[in-house]
């Protein structure tokens, strides 16, 4: 397979005027390939490309984007022209960029639709954003429980159509309840005189409509699953998530975490835009901007430590640093763990003290560490032993802090049905600097019997 090119080529081509070669260098790309680079182009670049696309091939291309930018292009096509494109696609695809519009060209565009593929979208739109239902295919292939193998192949040979990713052949009764399932390699090795009933498997791996997205990709890599079907209340069968929807789910809930972890917003699509960004980051930097404020205020009772022993200011940042560094590294661990099911909530205790523990640990060593290293800066003062021990103590009290608090928070929120991601930007970092620099300085008055 040849290997993409650099987007950066392709807006080259358009900021040239080449249209020639642009249309030469985009037959060398398949539709995987040319939905990445549509990607990362400007929206004036994509929409240069669009139209020198062949229109065979525009909604493949369009398939192969990130949802969100996608439905950037439907929104600035003419609904005739964006009815054209969408109609080519999955019916599920067209609901996750048509979802991503707003509502009145929305309906300017499934007004253009055939009645039926209208009706199926709206029923997908219906569904919560974030939900199996939201996510399914409505197409699947069933066939009645008391079918013979070589009928059930007949069936599906002579399809008009079958759905694009056919993995499972469902097994359904007479209300057209889920009783079984059979994969297409189960069915091609079974005797053709056999009902289905007697081959098919019977221990069902289900969801229901409303099950969260992040729940569904967990169960699918949990049982090595590449479709699940999602029924109702009497297991009526709705439709199937498949393997590709399940892919962008993992994809798209990692992108989440890692970007709120990082106080850069919920999707990529708000970093290409400077407005965009703005808006995303300026409240975590406002937090973590009040946080310092915070700090500077809970410290403002050592100032006489700090004149007694001004050699305690050199140690303030790696103290508040080392404990800021081991309360992230928990909360990630915790908010990974809770993602991909590692982390049992019940077993919350065991996970804190383990952390704590850590903490201790790490703290003590470097601790130590630091201490005998911090008389070659030649301001240990009156009293170098009592300022080891109050840098080796400081560390430990200050990474067992952070290891509770990084640990704690995000399990904490799992447990208040709110995304733990968010405990690993300003709060985990700000708790941690308050309570562990107050314990650095109190530690401080103590050891060295500082009196203000």
């Amino acid at each position: 397979m040849r290997l993409a090119q650099n987007p950066a080529d392709l807006a080259k081509l358009v900021a040239s005027g080449d249209m020639r070669r642009l249309v030469r260098a985009l037959a060398r790309y398949d539709a995987v390939q040319l939905g990445a680079q549509l990607d990362n182009l400007e929206p004036r670049a994509q929409d240069v490309v669009m139209q020198h696309l062949p229109v065979e091939r525009r909604a493949a291309a369009l398939a192969g984007m990130r949802y969100e930018v996608a439905a950037e292009i439907i929104g600035r096509l003419a609904p005739e022209e964006a009815a054209g494109l969408l109609d080519d696609l999955e019916s599920d695809d067209a609901a996750d960029i048509l979802g991503r519009i707003d509502e009145a060209k929305l309906r300017q565009i499934l007004a253009r639709f055939d009645a039926a593929d209208a009706h199926a979208i709206e029923e997908l739109l219906a569904y919560p954003e974030h939900s199996a239902g939201g996510i399914m295919s409505p197409s699947f292939f069933s066939v009645h429980q008391d079918v013979t193998i070589a009928e059930a192949t007949r069936l599906i040979q002579t399809a008009d159509e079958l759905p694009q990713h056919v993995q499972y052949l469902y097994v359904v009764d007479e209300h057209d309840r889920l009783v079984g399932v059979i994969g297409l390699r189960d069915l091609v090795l079974s005797k053709p005189d056999q009902p289905i009933h007697s081959v098919m498997a019977t221990e069902l791996v289900t969801v229901t409509a409303d099950t969260d997205q992040e729940k569904v990709a967990e169960v699918a890599s949990r049982y090595d699953l590449v479709a699940i079907p999602v029924v109702d209340e009497q297991r009526r069968l709705l439709g199937v998530v498949t393997i590709d929807d399940i892919v962008d789910v993992l994809r798209e809930e990692a992108t989440e975490d890692i970007l709120r972890m990082a106080g850069a917003g919920q999707m990529m699509v708000d970093t290409r835009t400077f407005g965009p960004s703005f808006r995303a980051r300026l409240p975590w930097l406002g937090a973590a901007a009040g946080g310092g404020l915070l700090v500077a205020i809970s410290l403002q009772g050592f100032e006489t430590a700090l004149r007694s022993v001004p050699a305690l200011a050199l140690f303030m940042p790696v103290v508040a640093g080392m404990g800021g560094n081991v309360g992230t590294q928990s909360s990630t661990i915790v908010v990974r763990g809770l993602a991909v099911g590692f982390v049992e909530t019940t077993r919350i205790g065991r996970l804190v003290l383990r952390e704590v523990a850590l903490g201790a640990s790490l703290g003590m060593v470097y601790g130590i560490v630091i201490a005998l290293l911090a008389p070659l800066l030649g301001t240990t003062g009156s009293d170098p032993f009592g300022l080891g021990l109050v840098i080796t103590l400081g560390m430990m009290g200050s990474m067992i802090i952070a290891a509770a608090v990084g640990t704690s928070a995000p399990l904490i929120l799992h447990r208040l049905n709110i995304d733990p991601a968010i405990a690993t930007g300003p709060f985990v970092t700000t708790s941690v600097d308050i309570l562990g620099l107050l314990f650095y300085f109190w530690l401080a008055t103590v050891v060295l019997n500082i009196v203000g």
